[in-house]
């Protein structure tokens, strides 16, 4: 697996890149994912050559294998936007066949609880969202792109969005090779536990679809507690709060000496530079975890 971290830019300064790249090359990291969504390649559905420009020629030099993470706000279940969030995904692929990236993450659609329990529009919703998915499959392909659909979890308690047991129903409906998922093993867990399902039974459901793994320890809690700043959401162990390994509980040993996982794809910590000093120990962690694979 290529072992890597996601890119963290301070205030979009793509600049920024160029020595994170160094220094996960020094650590031995064998790729980074690009944070879209945080920087200003992308302005008004338009491509800025310049900042393309800037990123091009840091990834250009690096030896890393690079992914890239679209729009957080991308969501094709939101029929008033829907056009936007297509315009804005058409573009990240374009980014992603100019920078020879090949790896394109975005997220699984979400919807109101309220609308979910409607079983009729939830599913019209869904049927739409399928068939735009495959639409820009193709398109991915002509450019090279996979793009890799990642399991979510509902942000607020008004929310509701898919368990992985429903990305897998849904990528196989797609049926197109460019259509592929993401997992993130922290959203999983926070949703498997609010539907009181089963962690293990609902990846095992993801992982025959999966090019790209999201990696970062939590404790399956979904937020319920005002904090007064994020570091104590950590305190208090509630949401979705990017651990390093092992400082959470997620069954990590269980997960990759179950599931059957492709050997070759992107194992990316998301983790940010508060625990920069314990990047070199989460690769070995991670190492660990990939020789438990079957």
């Amino acid at each position: 697996m290529k072992i890597g971290f996601t890119l963290k830019p301070r205030n979009g300064n793509i600049l920024d890149f160029e020595n994170q790249v160094q220094d996960l090359e020094n650590i031995g990291a064998g790729s980074a994912e690009i944070p879209l969504y945080e920087l200003d390649v992308i302005s008004g559905k338009k491509i800025i050559q310049d900042e393309l420009n800037l990123l091009q020629n840091i990834t250009g030099k690096s030896k890393l294998k690079f992914s890239i993470h679209g729009s957080m706000s991308v969501n094709l279940l939101d029929e008033e936007y829907l056009n936007d969030h297509i315009e804005v995904l058409k573009k990240e692929i374009e980014v992603c066949s100019i920078l020879d990236v090949n790896i394109l993450v975005t997220h699984f659609g979400h919807t109101s609880l309220e609308t979910s329990k409607n079983q009729t529009k939830y599913n019209q919703l869904i049927s739409i969202q399928k068939e735009k998915y495959f639409e820009l499959a193709k398109i991915a392909k002509k450019y090279g792109v996979i793009l890799c659909i990642e399991n979510i979890f509902p942000y607020t308690s008004g929310h509701y969005t898919a368990l992985p047991s429903e990305v897998s129903k849904n990528i196989s409906e797609i049926n197109h090779p460019n259509a592929k998922t993401t997992i993130d093993f922290s959203h999983a867990y926070i949703n498997c536990n609010l539907q009181s399902k089963d962690l293990i039974s609902e990846l095992e459901t993801m992982a025959p679809h999966t090019e790209h793994l999201h990696v970062h320890d939590s404790f399956g809690k979904f937020k319920t507690m005002d904090t007064y700043i994020f570091p104590e959401d950590i305190t208090y162990g509630q949401g979705d709060i990017h651990l390093p390994l092992g400082w959470g509980d997620i069954p990590f040993d269980k997960i990759f000496s179950t599931l059957n996982l492709k050997k070759d794809i992107f194992f990316n910590f998301e983790l940010t530079h508060r625990y920069k000093k314990y990047y070199s120990q989460n690769i070995e962690k991670a190492k660990k975890l990939i020789s438990l694979m079957k």
